[in-house]
């Protein structure tokens, strides 16, 4: 076989690969780093299997003189992406239907393909945890070189010139080792780039996290807010904005300490939490402070989540940490909407939360304020 002959080879089994892979992930949304749940995990891996028979089936050989298949490459990604699961789903699909469709010859031969690939995919799954992700590429690489290496050597003898058979396998193996360490290159690259997204993401959601809580801190708030500008006042839906204080909180660290203190503060967020619904916001905006910003919501559905809360905190107890008792405690809240006709950016739907809040303080504490005119003057 010619060296043109051999890189015409190689490329149409890679493009079939390649092919078979893009409308693998089309199919079914495959990302590079998306945790998929074992649904579809299972689907993919019949998908590979699938693609395994094709490959089989309508892959070029290599030397024409020698029966090697290229069909357990797709076991070995499956390795790579879903684990062992993913191996003996590949596997055994593939199995089960070769027998339908291959001469008895080919189907020995392809057996031994699918086995042997699979047998070493999982010696690798064994050891991986060992290895940097940056290389498994190169790994895989050197197990199809070594496939190859074992196949020719089983049809050596096919060969009428003994140099005609090292060059070849030294040619081929040359090829695939230059791919696999450009695949590497590119791998190894898409890793960094992943890792430093992954950093960046981690400090930014630290840099927008109460260390205290768990919670939103002021810094997410204020970037929400900025979303209300862009998003809410251009659109068709409201919402709404509570202020909450925790009624009394200075004399309950002074009386109980700054521990019991932050075990309220961390009890209420988890309770403001546990309340909201699932597009809903809570931050911890500094000190007994909090705020919920609630999605898709008219003033007058924001009063009866703000009553909700009132009744909700007030009607269950406290637990101090140090000597396992509890205590009452209430919050303040203050309320407005972007459904009111006089609030038109977020800095007013602010202001107007907070002023609620000062309304509910002077009228008496445990309770729901909302601003207007007569009793903000």
């Amino acid at each position: 076989m010619s060296l043109t002959n051999l890189i015409n080879n190689l490329i149409a089994n890679a493009s079939l690969l390649l092919v078979g892979l893009y409308i693998i992930s089309r199919l079914t949304k495959l990302g590079v780093t998306t945790k998929l749940p074992l649904r579809r995990q299972v689907t993919i891996s019949f998908l590979l299997a699938g693609l395994s028979i094709v490959i089989t089936l309508h892959g070029v050989l290599w030397n024409a003189q020698a029966d090697f298949q290229y069909g357990f490459v797709p076991i070995i990604m499956s390795a790579l992406y879903f684990g062992l699961p993913g191996v003996r789903i590949t596997y055994v699909a593939s199995i089960l239907v070769l027998p339908f469709i291959l001469s008895e010859t080919l189907l020995l031969i392809t057996f031994l393909d699918y086995t042997l690939a699979a047998s070493i995919a999982v010696a690798f799954l064994w050891f991986r945890e060992r290895i940097k992700p940056a290389r498994d590429i190169r790994i895989v690489n050197a197990i199809s070189l070594g496939f190859i290496s074992l196949f020719s050597l089983l049809n050596v003898s096919t060969y009428n010139q003994i140099e005609m058979y090292v060059m070849t396998l030294l040619a081929f193996i040359t090829i695939g080792y230059s791919a696999g360490y450009l695949l590497h290159i590119v791998y190894g690259g898409i890793h960094k780039i992943q890792r430093s997204e992954r950093l960046i993401s981690k400090y930014k959601e630290a840099a927008f996290t109460d260390s205290l809580t768990g919670l939103g801190n002021r810094r997410r708030f204020e970037e929400e807010m900025k979303r209300v500008d862009e998003e809410v006042f251009n659109g068709t839906q409201d919402v709404a904005l509570l202020f909450l204080d925790i009624d009394h909180f200075k004399s309950i660290n002074d009386t109980y300490g700054h521990d019991a203190g932050d075990a309220i503060l961390v009890e209420l967020g988890n309770r403001l939490t546990k309340t909201a619904r699932t597009d809903d916001m809570v931050c911890r905006n500094g000190g007994e402070e909090f705020s919920v910003l609630l999605a898709d919501c008219t003033l007058s559905q924001g009063f009866v989540i703000g009553k909700r809360y009132l009744r909700q905190i007030a009607e269950t107890p406290f637990l101090l940490p140090d000597d396992g008792s509890f205590i009452d405690v209430t919050v303040s809240i203050g309320i407005a909407s972007t459904s009111e006709s006089k609030i038109a950016t977020s800095s007013q739907l602010i202001k107007k939360a907070d002023v609620g809040l000062y309304v509910a303080k002077r009228s008496g504490r445990n309770r729901l304020g909302k601003w207007n005119e007569k009793k903000a003057n």
